[in-house]
């Protein structure tokens, strides 16, 4: 606490301009600090605020070079949909949408919990396996050349459940 007043103190002091502070210690041994003047204590002279100002740019950054490509307008997961639960499955059917068309040199990506999968082909069923008992959460990613996201979709979070023989309800039982 006595560091944070010290601190408190120097700054306002240093705002100031150049500031004397005074130090004492108490009876007790507890170190005062002050910009007042107290008997027995010890003047301590600050400097000048030191400051520091850096150049201004000489230009305004330039934005991207326009390119004569539609920007993507929709990138989506629409299977599996939103919360949908998944029962004693081990693999999970996704398919996507981009529009328009996947432009050359662009790469479709599917991320599972966060980790990148296998590049996607639009238009075909991308069967993400192994999937766990749990809930998990699908992203599609559009990246073009250099690596750079052009499109990316909203997660879409699916449960998966897994049979248990503890499980109170028949239907949950696996079937031998």
């Amino acid at each position: 606490m006595r560091n944070v007043l010290l601190t408190l103190m120097l700054c306002a002091s240093a705002a100031a301009g150049a500031a004397t502070v005074y130090k004492w210690v108490d009876a007790n041994g507890v170190t005062h600090y002050s910009d007042q003047p107290h008997p027995g204590a010890q003047k301590i002279e600050l400097g000048e605020v030191q400051t520091y100002s850096g150049q201004r740019p000489s230009a305004q950054p330039t934005a991207p070079a326009a390119t004569d490509e539609q920007p993507y307008t929709l990138c989506e997961i629409y299977r599996p949909s939103k919360d949908e639960v998944f029962l004693n499955v081990d693999s999970v059917t996704a398919r996507v949408r981009v529009s328009p068309g996947v432009r050359p040199g662009d790469s479709v990506i599917l991320t599972l919990d966060g980790r990148r999968l296998a590049p996607v082909i639009v238009g075909s069923d991308v069967v993400v396996q192994p999937v766990f008992r749990g809930s998990h959460s699908l992203m599609l990613v559009v990246e073009d050349g250099r690596g750079t996201v052009v499109c990316q979709s909203d997660p879409v979070t699916f449960h998966v459940r897994q049979p248990s023989v503890q499980a109170p309800n028949p239907a949950n039982r696996p079937r031998f």
